[in-house]
């Protein structure tokens, strides 16, 4: 999680750390207020005094989770292209999968309750971003729907942190970053007309 979560008190960071798990695995829907509190050992009220609602646990806990994201993405230089871009993304990735899948599973239903700063900087427009540089580079296809190029690199991310997450084995950012970039380079050069 981010250094804000991890600056406060002992009982309300618990409830975050086992409320993130928790609901990356089964789902907000899925989860009790008495699933977190049985996972943290406090009680409900303990709970209550934190955060008024499972809702609101699930809302505090996507803000910190995005904003270390996209500030991960950001903070990747745009001149080293696509790989280094997915190494930023994969490296969050391997540092808390459960941060990063419970942010693609859960973009639709808590964007919306982002403050505006990070409504800003959303995460399409970073991919969107970063694929505009690479088709501008001449490092991928100018002619495919851009909407394609984010729906598979979301994708793919998303579809890392679940298997990081569920098989609970530790990823090597930088060496699949590396196997990414080149597979979708490969898809998505650009290619001499075939005649």
């Amino acid at each position: 999680m981010t250094d804000t979560v991890r600056d406060l008190p002992a009982a309300k960071r618990a409830l975050m750390t086992e409320g993130l798990k928790l609901f990356a695995s089964h789902g907000v829907e899925a989860v009790s207020i008495r699933d977190i509190a049985r996972a943290t050992g406090f009680s409900n009220p303990a709970l209550f005094r934190h955060f008024e609602s499972k809702e609101a646990l699930a809302r505090a806990l996507f803000e910190a989770c995005y904003r270390r994201l996209i500030e991960a993405l950001e903070a990747a230089e745009p001149e080293q292209g696509l790989e280094a871009w997915l190494a930023a993304a994969l490296h969050e990735i391997a540092a808390s999968p459960e941060s990063v899948l419970f942010v693609l599973d859960n973009l639709k239903r808590y964007f919306a309750t982002l403050p505006d700063d990070l409504q800003k900087r959303n995460l399409p427009s970073q991919v969107t971003a970063m694929v505009r540089r690479e088709q501008a580079a001449g490092r991928m296809r100018g002619d495919l729907d851009i909407r394609l190029s984010v729906v598979l690199i979301t994708g793919a991310l998303g579809q890392l942190a679940r298997s990081a997450h569920f098989r609970d084995q530790a990823i090597d950012a930088a060496a699949i970053a590396a196997g990414l970039a080149r597979l979708l380079s490969d898809g998505f050069s650009p290619r001499e007309a075939i005649p």
